[in-house]
């Protein structure tokens, strides 16, 4: 097995992410603003920074895989969204997602694969996140474009889409709501399996798309979501 990038990697669902890879026979490294204790190689870099990102990329090739993971979060309806804080979000989720894409790809083996995080926020909406709702839909659509452009390659791309995850980065964000710990009840019955996804099932999916299992799959999104989008 060979080498994936994981961006996002000291994150709850990117840790998960390094350690399927791993128990694949994969070495993995991992690429966030904060060291990733379950990468064998902690690469700390802004994705902002596109120098360090490119040579990241080259530090860690050649590779088989890229997991794109990284992402953030702002609270916000369009009448009251700060433009930074729009903006901090789409540079984040869906150009960071471009950016390590880019990179990556010089360094990617004919054959290779790609996985972008999507979420059903790319399908619905709730009120008071339209960053978050907006930059999901454009990794999704950033999905379908790449998998074509890499298709003569053979690099298939995909997306999986989670609904909620039990994580930090859901915590974070509840916490800032003050009826958080209803919404995380009422997202709880939001699935018909009744309950949040651990980050490690998420974590199989992604590297799921990135075996050779999947070598027929590419343009797809995989919504991991415990039933949620059966009930929109």
């Amino acid at each position: 097995m060979g080498t994936c990038v994981v961006t996002g990697s000291a994150g709850d669902i990117g840790g998960a992410t390094c350690r399927a890879l791993r128990a694949a026979g994969h070495r993995t490294v991992g690429i966030d603003l904060a060291p990733s204790p379950e990468a064998d190689l902690s690469l700390t870099l802004d994705l902002m920074d596109e120098d360090a990102l490119a040579q990241a990329m080259a530090q860690a090739g050649p590779l088989d895989g890229l997991a794109c993971i990284a992402g953030t979060h702002a609270m916000g309806r369009v009448t009251d969204q700060p433009w930074e804080d729009f903006r901090r979000v789409l540079r984040v989720n869906s150009g960071g997602t471009m950016l390590a894409m880019k990179h990556a790809a010089p360094h990617l083996r004919n054959g290779g694969a790609i996985v972008l995080m999507g979420s059903v926020s790319a399908h619905i909406a709730t009120d008071g996140s339209v960053a978050y709702h907006t930059s999901k839909g454009a990794v999704i659509g950033l999905m379908r474009a790449a998998s074509g452009e890499f298709a003569p390659r053979g690099i298939r791309v995909n997306a999986v889409s989670p609904g909620w995850v039990d994580t930090g980065f859901t915590n974070r964000a509840l916490a800032l709501l003050p009826d958080g710990e209803a919404i995380r009840e009422r997202a709880k019955a939001a699935h018909i399996l009744n309950r949040m996804a651990r980050p490690g099932e998420v974590a199989e999916a992604i590297a799921f798309l990135l075996s050779d299992a999947a070598s027929f799959i590419t343009g797809e999104e995989l919504f991991v979501d415990g039933g949620f989008m059966r009930r929109k």
